[in-house]
């Protein structure tokens, strides 16, 4: 039952939080056209999150698609709400906000360096941030791209970080087609993994094979998102997941 003390929520919205898996996805599409055109209907998306992560009630199916759709939209004020979806526990929505971050730009570029400044930070978490900086390859932003290029540099040369932060950083600047990093990541392999690491020996690959960077997953359209996330596959990442339009959990909204 839906809390009567909870705002009422724009009309356009319900049928994001459906029990029917397919009308939700059919809706979250729709929306992507009006959310374009109308700043209220943007901002109704935020305060939907922010009043989600406030309550900590779970991230149902319309949770979710109101992340991705911020991330359609590239909605710069959407960036700090992001952010906080980006640390929660929830691996689905961790991919979704990770997708969104890289297609806001420059205010998130800045906002996950800026999170990144903790060298205390959870190596997972630390991880996931790193991926977001490789959106940048999505913009024309000169000065963003030298910035995060900077910022993963200095990242992997310093010493006893935790391992998945080192390995993300490897792999982001491989993906971004940083070929000026294989001296650097060939002195980490050596001076901090003596006995080889899997996931920098493929950063070192990548970034031979691959000089000019890879795609990611931020580029293919929603759709395919959708659909991945259906079928219990995390875009760009190696593990399965519950359902993420599961109707079991949208009574949680």
């Amino acid at each position: 039952m839906l809390d009567s003390t909870r705002p009422q929520r724009d009309p356009r919205l319900e049928p994001l939080f459906d029990d029917d898996s397919h009308t939700v996805m059919e809706a979250c599409l729709d929306l992507v056209k009006v959310v374009f055109d109308d700043p209220e209907l943007e901002q109704e998306l935020i305060e939907l999150l922010e009043t989600t992560l406030d309550e900590g009630e779970g991230f149902c199916s319309g949770v979710l698609c109101s992340v991705l759709l911020l991330g359609e939209v590239r909605s710069a004020p959407a960036t700090s709400v992001i952010l906080r979806c980006l640390q929660q526990d929830d691996e689905v929505l961790q991919r979704a906000s990770i997708r969104t971050l890289q297609r806001i730009g420059s205010p998130a570029f800045d906002a996950v360096i800026e999170l990144l400044r903790d060298f205390e930070l959870d190596g997972e978490l630390a991880a996931v941030a790193i991926e977001c900086l490789e959106g940048v390859s999505l913009h024309d932003l000169p000065q963003s791209r030298e910035a995060i290029e900077e910022c993963l540099r200095a990242d992997l040369m310093r010493p006893q970080m935790p391992i998945q932060r080192t390995e993300a950083t490897a792999l982001a600047l491989a993906h971004l087609g940083v070929v000026e990093a294989i001296e650097i990541i060939e002195r980490v392999l050596d001076r901090d993994f003596p006995d080889g690491n899997a996931f920098i020996t493929d950063a070192l690959d990548l970034l031979r094979d691959h000089p000019q960077g890879l795609s990611g997953f931020a580029e293919d359209p929603i759709e395919s998102v959708l659909r991945w996330l259906s079928a219990e596959i995390l875009p760009s990442a190696e593990l399965e997941q519950a359902i993420l339009l599961d109707p079991e959990e949208d009574s949680a909204c």
